[in-house]
């Protein structure tokens, strides 16, 4: 009987030390993932230009506060982290996967929420036909759920939470580790790519001009896109248009405008009036040229 023991304690050991391991990855990696989306998804507003959408906006609301948590709940080493982490991460999954649903299958779109702004159903990528924003932020909510289970399955003392997965550094500096590069990078890619994007968003005049005909598009259409996507700024169109200067519109030609859509304008650029920023192709990268000059032509009849 002794003997049976003398070897079942070092077994114990063994098995409580792997689970702290894969609890400390774990972990560390929810945290990774968490701050991989949350800088991502400002990169992609804020550098690109892609305007969110309500559901966007609920996923955010769930995955913001959840890498600040991660965060600090690792630094304070707070044994209740997991626990706290999964109440943030599983009604984010269920918003990204309702999210993947409006996008991907016919039957959800009747339910879509997004009826003012930008549709719910848009992609603003597509890779290889399944890989879009809310699956992107799907995934990153999965890794956060499984790394918090693994960490409530290393028990509740907390051990897993007093070094890092690496090297046993301090969760202070495995956290800042994490962190701070992963913030650099997405600011770094920020700053280079802002203006280059400013440049490439803008259609030459020239090609535009040649172009032998574009399909019109109809008046209803392009009141249709109006009221998705342009009101919240500008108000409906039949009170005004707000922050939409007539002499703006005579000054330049459809093409020009078409162009400065195209491209948008900062908040902080010199003959920006308003102060608020005008995304590229006001969010909507959907759109054709042909919606676009339908767009104009709204603007033109209203602003008369």
């Amino acid at each position: 009987m002794t003997h049976t023991m003398t070897h079942a304690q070092p077994s114990s050991i063994v098995e409580a030390s792997n689970r702290g391991a894969l609890a400390r990855w774990g972990i560390y990696t929810a945290l990774a993932a968490a701050w991989v989306a949350t800088a991502g998804s400002l990169y992609m507003s804020e550098v690109l230009g892609w305007v969110p959408c309500l559901w966007c906006w609920y996923q955010r609301i769930a995955m913001y506060p959840l890498a600040l948590l991660l965060a600090f709940g690792l630094i304070v080493r707070d044994r209740s982290l997991p626990k706290y982490a999964l109440m943030l991460a599983v009604p984010g999954l269920l918003a990204a996967t309702y999210h993947i649903l409006l996008q991907k299958v016919p039957f959800f779109a009747r339910f879509e929420a997004c009826r003012v702004g930008v549709p719910c159903s848009v992609d603003y990528l597509n890779w290889l036909g399944f890989i879009t924003v809310p699956m992107l932020a799907w995934v990153a909510f999965a890794i956060v759920i499984a790394g918090s289970i693994l960490a409530l399955r290393a028990g509740a003392d907390g051990a897993y939470l007093q070094a890092g997965p690496v090297l046993e550094l301090s969760p202070t500096l495995s956290v800042g580790l994490v962190v701070i590069p992963v913030v650099l990078l997405f600011t770094l890619s920020g700053v280079l790519s802002g203006s280059q994007r400013t440049a490439e968003a803008q259609p030459s005049l020239e090609a535009l001009s040649t172009t032998p005909s574009l399909e019109r598009a109809s008046d209803q259409e392009a009141l249709r896109i109006y009221n998705q996507s342009c009101i919240g700024c500008h108000g409906p169109a039949n009170a005004g248009m707000i922050l939409v200067r007539p002499e703006f519109l005579r000054e330049n030609s459809d093409l020009e405008l078409l162009a400065f859509m195209r491209a948008g304008r900062a908040a902080n650029a010199p003959d920006n009036f308003s102060g608020q920023a005008m995304p590229a192709n006001g969010g909507r990268i959907d759109l054709t040229d042909a919606q676009i000059l339908a767009l104009i032509r709204l603007m033109r009849e209203a602003k008369q």
